[in-house]
C-alpha cells in the first residue's frame, strides 16, 4: 500500500464504503496532492462499485435535505451567537427531530479522515508533527527547523549536501551560514536556496509561500528564474507560475512560533483553512457568501474552539458543533 493510498480493495461493500468516504474527505482537504488526484482516478475507475459507492457519497453531501438538517438545527444558549464564551465541557447542539441520521451519517464523513490523514506524510518522513504539536530540531549542520502543525520533512544531509524536502505543512528554518554549501529547501512548488538567514517556507494545496525573516534567499518554480527575496519580502509559488514579490511584516508569517495567527482582510474560507491546521476533524462553511467574507484580526491557535467563538462573536456567522469532529460554520 503507497502511502496515499486507501487500504487495498476487498469484496465487501462496507469495505469500499469506507474507502469512497475516505476518497470524499481527502479530495475536499486543502493539502490534496496532485499524486493523490492521480491516485483516486485510479481508483475510482478500477471498479464500477468503487465509482457506485463514491457517487452515493456525493449525492449525500449534495442533498437538499442534509442541509434542511442544518437550517432546522437551533444552538444551545452555551454557544448561542450572542452569548459570552464558556469553557464548560458540556457543550451541546439541539437538533431537530428526525436530523440524528443525517448527522450521523456527516460524522461518518469525517471520522475516517481522523485515522488515515495522519499517516499520509508521517509513514515515510523524517521528522514529523502531530496536528496541534510545533517542535524544534537541530540538523547535523548546526540549522535549526521548527515545524508547525502538522508538517513532515525530508533531510539530507550527507556528503556535503544540506537538503530539505517540505513534504507537508510549514516549516520555519534558521540556517547555519556556509558559503561552500547553500542549503536548499523543495516545496511542492518552491525551490529556496540559501546560505544562512531565517525564513519560512508554508504549502497550501495549490501553492508554496516562501517569507524572509531576515537574510537573503533565492526562490523558484523549476529551479529557473530565481528571484531574490530580503527580510519581511514573500512570494506565492504554484504549479503554473512564480508570483510577485510582496513586502510584508515578517511578524506576520512567523506569528504561529508565539501561539497565534494574523489575517489582514482575509476570506473566510482561508482563516477557516488556517484554524482547521491546528484542530482535529472538519471545519465546513456552508456557502460561497460566508466563504469570501473578509476577517482581519490576530487568532489563538492554542484554542481554536476559543477562536471560532471570537469569529462567532464578531461575524455575522453561527458555529455549529455537531460532533467535536464536525463542525459547521453557517
Amino acid at each position: 500500500m503507497t502511502e496515499n493510498q486507501p487500504p487495498a480493495d476487498s469484496d465487501k461493500p462496507d469495505a469500499i464504503s469506507e474507502q469512497a468516504i475516505m476518497w470524499f474527505v481527502r479530495l475536499r482537504a486543502e493539502s490534496v496532492t496532485v499524486d493523490e488526484r492521480r491516485l483516486f482516478q485510479i481508483w475510482h475507475q478500477a471498479d464500477p462499485a468503487h465509482r457506485e459507492a463514491y457517487a452515493e457519497i456525493t449525492a449525500f453531501w449534495e442533498d437538499a435535505d442534509f442541509h434542511a438538517t442544518l437550517d432546522a438545527a437551533t444552538l444551545s444558549p452555551q454557544i448561542s451567537l450572542n452569548s459570552k464564551p464558556v469553557n464548560s465541557p458540556r457543550r451541546r447542539l439541539d437538533i431537530a427531530p428526525g436530523a440524528k441520521p443525517l448527522l450521523a451519517a456527516a460524522a461518518c464523513l469525517v471520522i475516517p479522515a481522523l485515522i488515515y490523514q495522519p499517516a499520509l506524510s508521517c509513514w515515510q518522513a523524517d521528522y514529523c508533527t502531530a496536528v496541534g504539536e510545533i517542535k524544534t530540531v537541530q540538523l547535523s549542520d548546526g540549522s535549526q527547523v521548527t515545524l508547525n502543525s502538522g508538517t513532515a520533512l525530508n533531510v539530507n544531509m550527507r556528503n556535503g549536501r544540506r537538503y530539505v524536502q517540505l513534504a507537508r505543512g510549514e516549516a520555519f528554518f534558521e540556517v547555519q551560514h556556509d558559503a561552500q554549501h547553500p542549503f536548499q529547501v523543495d516545496g511542492r512548488y518552491s525551490n529556496t536556496r540559501v546560505l544562512g538567514t531565517r525564513f519560512v517556507v508554508k504549502e497550501d494545496a495549490d501553492s508554496d509561500t516562501v517569507s524572509v525573516v531576515n537574510g537573503v534567499v533565492e526562490v523558484s518554480r523549476d529551479r529557473q528564474n530565481p528571484a531574490t527575496l530580503n527580510a519581511n519580502d514573500s512570494m506565492e509559488v504554484s504549479a503554473r507560475h512564480q508570483g510577485e514579490i510582496r513586502h510584508q511584516p515578517a511578524d506576520n508569517a512567523t506569528a504561529w512560533l508565539k501561539g497565534s495567527v494574523s489575517f489582514d482582510n482575509v476570506p473566510l474560507k482561508k482563516v477557516i483553512a488556517e484554524i482547521g491546521r491546528y484542530r482535529r476533524g472538519s471545519l465546513i462553511i456552508r456557502n460561497q457568501v460566508l466563504q469570501d467574507m473578509k476577517v482581519s484580526g490576530r487568532f489563538d491557535i492554542r484554542d481554536t474552539d476559543k477562536t471560532l467563538e471570537s469569529l462567532q462573536q464578531t461575524l455575522p456567522i453561527r458555529i455549529y458543533r455537531f460532533t467535536p469532529w464536525l463542525v459547521v460554520i453557517a
